[in-house]
């Protein structure tokens, strides 16, 4: 043991054995006499925080009509990066672009698509701000997709 070793322990003991008087609940027992009993509900009332049931808070979705057309990873469709997306992640199936929500945004077609979720992470050209581009795997999906109007849910 080195010697500042021997010299901190002894006040070490001694501030433990002084505090335990302080760290004692109303009932006189000490606080780890408490933890080795089962929680009560009281105890768990007052200790936990209370948590905000989300599950029944009807979500609002918004229901817009617009113009939805598909692209895939191919250079003269994107810029110079085609398999990475303006948010910076790499394409996948249930990637759209828009330039009129923000990135993390989800939104369903229910029209084409069913229940699908999509999620923006891309962006289209400044010039065409009215549309949704669905990000498809081969140009030919792409182009069989074609151009659609159908009414979008923002979740």
């Amino acid at each position: 043991m080195s010697r500042y070793a021997v010299l901190v322990l002894p006040f070490f003991i001694v501030s433990v054995i002084s505090i335990e008087p302080l760290i004692t609940n109303s009932s006189g027992g000490s606080i780890a006499e408490n933890f080795s009993q089962e929680p009560t509900a009281e105890f768990l009332a007052q200790n936990y925080p209370v948590l905000k049931d989300t599950q029944n808070e009807a979500k609002k979705t918004e229901i817009v009509k617009t113009l939805i057309t598909a692209y895939s990873s191919t250079v003269d469709q994107t810029d110079d990066t085609p398999f990475i997306t303006a948010s910076g992640s790499y394409v996948r199936p249930g990637i759209v672009a828009a330039n009129f929500l923000p990135f993390g945004a989800t939104i369903r077609i229910p029209g084409i698509f069913g229940n699908q979720i999509f999620v923006v992470e891309d962006r289209l050209h400044k010039k065409n701000n009215d549309r949704i581009d669905i990000w498809m795997p081969t140009e030919k999906e792409a182009l069989e997709f074609g151009v659609k109007i159908s009414e979008i849910e923002i979740l």
